[in-house]
């Protein structure tokens, strides 16, 4: 599991990355795997058809504070993008929630989230035709 993922523990998103869990995500309806209270704070949040620019909190309740609160929300069905709540939802990967909740203080997530850092500052930049600064992220330009 890629621990910089937990950066989600601060900002928002725009309803339109995860406003089809909310509705028609099966043929059955919603995503089971959110929390059906959740589900409706998600709902009042991102009305169906409603164009999708409102945001909602990555990490509810933490927004603004970089800590292990998202992991919780994760482990109760409150992960706010489909790939979020995955983490908890895939045996592969469930431990590595479940560890970086029992750190003490969210200490052993803050020391490996550090080392991700550092591991990612590393890598080379490219230029040329090496690679492309992409305008819209999930888009190639």
């Amino acid at each position: 599991m890629n621990t910089c993922v937990g950066g989600h523990s601060i900002g928002t998103t725009a309803c339109q990355f995860f406003s089809n869990r909310l509705y028609n995500f099966t043929a059955n309806g919603p995503d089971s795997s959110i929390n059906p209270l959740f589900l409706s704070q998600l709902r009042a949040l991102c009305p169906q058809n409603s164009g999708g620019s409102n945001r909602v909190a990555l990490d509810t309740g933490s927004q603004t504070r970089f800590d292990t609160s998202y992991f919780a929300n994760l482990r109760i069905g409150r992960g706010i993008l489909q790939s979020d709540q995955a983490l908890w939802n895939d045996p592969s990967t469930k431990s590595f929630v479940q560890r970086y909740l029992g750190g003490f203080k969210g200490l052993l997530f803050n020391v490996e989230f550090a080392k991700s850092m550092v591991k990612m500052s590393n890598i080379e930049l490219k230029t040329g035709t090496d690679g492309e600064i992409r305008k819209i992220c999930s888009t190639i330009n």
